[in-house]
């Protein structure tokens, strides 16, 4: 396994590891995975900087208000209020949950209700990530109601908090790839269309005429595929292309 192969696999390693424990990785787990950091500060920071990037703590959790814009703030001192109503006491909140495990559904849906304010702290720690915190509540609540069905399958009432968290956990980092994917797709079209009107002002200015698609091609290096899905996402406003609609 080459260096670099080796690396990532560490750095998936420390993203599992986090999930499991509320996004909080401690010292001595960090330097398990990455012994060779050990007693070299300069590699640990790059770590510890790399997992803050993450929203994910060491040793504690992430301070994460600091990455949370004034209307997401607002949006939550609101969103919160209204779920005081479900807000459950420790004993009533164990009792429920022993309900759910047996398969009452009434009672499953009372605890989740009484976990989503837990869900609002986990959002905290995904912010500033391209996604609004509203967004990364809606989805993990979906997935929460969505999986509800798996509460009969725990052993012990304490093992719902974890249930909830991973479930949650996992359908934000979901919605995160998702935006980055789009954001990825949308900016190699944009390299494109500027690759495209790059080469067309080049051989305008060569040839003194405007210039074909097929010669674009060979300029650009693209395809003709990619060429005419460049001008037309212009709509057609690269005035050094000879173009016509309906050509393919």
């Amino acid at each position: 396994m080459s260096e670099q192969s080796e690396f990532l696999k560490k750095i998936e390693e420390l993203n599992e590891l986090a999930a499991d424990q509320e996004n909080v990785i401690f010292m001595d787990q960090l330097l398990a995975i990455f012994p060779e950091a050990e007693g070299n500060e300069e590699r640990i920071k790059l770590l510890t900087d790399y997992l803050k990037e993450k929203r994910i703590g060491v040793d504690e959790k992430i301070d994460a208000d600091e990455f949370m814009t004034e209307d997401e703030k607002n949006y939550l001192e609101y969103y919160l209020e209204d779920l005081k109503p479900h807000k459950l006491s420790d004993d009533k909140k164990n009792d429920l949950r022993k309900k759910a495990i047996a398969g009452d559904e009434e009672s499953a849906m009372k605890v989740l209700n009484d976990y989503l304010v837990n869900v609002v702290d986990i959002a905290k720690l995904y912010t500033g990530q391209g996604v609004l915190i509203e967004d990364l509540i809606g989805e993990a609540n979906i997935a929460l109601v969505g999986a509800l069905e798996g509460i009969g399958a725990l052993e012990e009432a304490d093992d719902v908090d974890g249930f909830f968290s991973k479930i949650c956990m996992d359908a934000m980092q979901d919605i995160i790839a998702s935006r980055l994917d789009e954001l990825s797709e949308d900016e190699k079209l944009v390299k494109k269309v500027n690759k495209v009107s790059k080469a067309a002002k080049e051989l305008y200015k060569l040839l003194g005429r405007k210039v074909t698609v097929d010669e674009l091609c060979e300029e650009s290096g693209l395809s003709r595929a990619s060429v005419i899905k460049a001008i037309k996402l212009t709509a057609n406003n690269i005035e050094e292309i000879d173009y016509k609609e309906d050509e393919q």
